[in-house]
């Protein structure tokens, strides 16, 4: 493919990237801090060979701080995902926080386990610190992201045509999702189908010039996970990420067709 010698320089990845993080609001997804105070970094959730940085759906990324990043590979001592497996009383202050940076004689072993780390046992203060619930980005959001990457690197797509039009499909639940045309002039179409009724409900076509075929699969399940959720704070989290999809700093909403979740 002819990347860089270092591909993070390549201006492809560099356009890339702005768009994850503008997505997330200049924010690290895990800690919070803004741009203003630690270095961005974009961290992949999800890995295929052969693959540049840059040839990712942008729902297979986050934004992270240099210590978050850092920690999600395992580099350094994980603060969060830590699972409780048992509590020991040893009767006194007999056993040692094995924590970074801690070290404290502790009476109650808490043994803990980190899929990245390994197991750890540490006192009644650290564990409270180590199995907090992530406070800037629920859970949710972050498996809500997964969740589309998902979609969009592994399923199956079959070929149909309709009116002579020539398009490829997919289904999710009793959905269906439709791409029509080639690169770069492709559009998108949803069937939305009530529980037990034969008929679809077609959706307006969304016009996706530019956009390529994996971005416009990311469009298309974006909005179909919008139109079919109930969570306010689900369907912002598909906002940000159809807007950041859809509109670069060429393109402003009113340039093209829009039918956001």
């Amino acid at each position: 493919m002819g990347y860089a010698t270092n591909i993070y320089t390549n201006k492809d990845w560099v356009d890339f990237a702005e768009k994850v993080k503008r997505r997330d609001g200049y924010k690290c997804l895990h800690c919070g801090r803004a741009s203003a105070d630690v270095t961005l970094q974009v961290h992949h959730d999800i890995y295929v060979a052969g693959k540049a940085p840059w040839e990712y759906a942008l729902s297979a990324c986050r934004t992270l701080c240099k210590g978050c990043h850092a920690r999600e590979h395992g580099l350094i001592e994980p603060d969060r995902g830590w699972i409780l497996l048992s509590i020991d009383d040893l009767g006194g202050q007999d056993g040692t926080c094995e924590r970074n940076g801690c070290g404290a004689e502790i009476r109650y072993e808490h043994l803990t386990y980190h899929p990245k780390w390994g197991y750890m046992v540490v006192g009644s203060t650290c564990i409270e610190h180590l199995t907090q619930e992530d406070r800037q980005l629920s859970s949710s959001i972050v498996h809500l992201y997964k969740n589309v990457a998902g979609f969009v690197h592994k399923s199956h797509w079959d070929e149909g045509v309709s009116q002579r039009r020539r398009f490829i499909y997919s289904t999710y639940k009793h959905h269906q999702l439709r791409i029509y045309g080639e690169e770069p002039r492709h559009s998108f179409q949803l069937l939305l189908k009530k529980k037990g009724v034969w008929v679809f409900d077609y959706t307006n076509e969304v016009e996706t010039p530019g956009k390529s075929t994996l971005t416009v699969k990311e469009l298309a399940y974006t909005t179909m996970r919008g139109r079919l959720s109930d969570s306010e704070e689900e369907k912002g989290a598909l906002r940000n990420l159809y807007r950041a999809l859809m509109y670069d700093t060429m393109q402003t909403p009113h340039q093209c067709g829009s039918e956001e979740p």
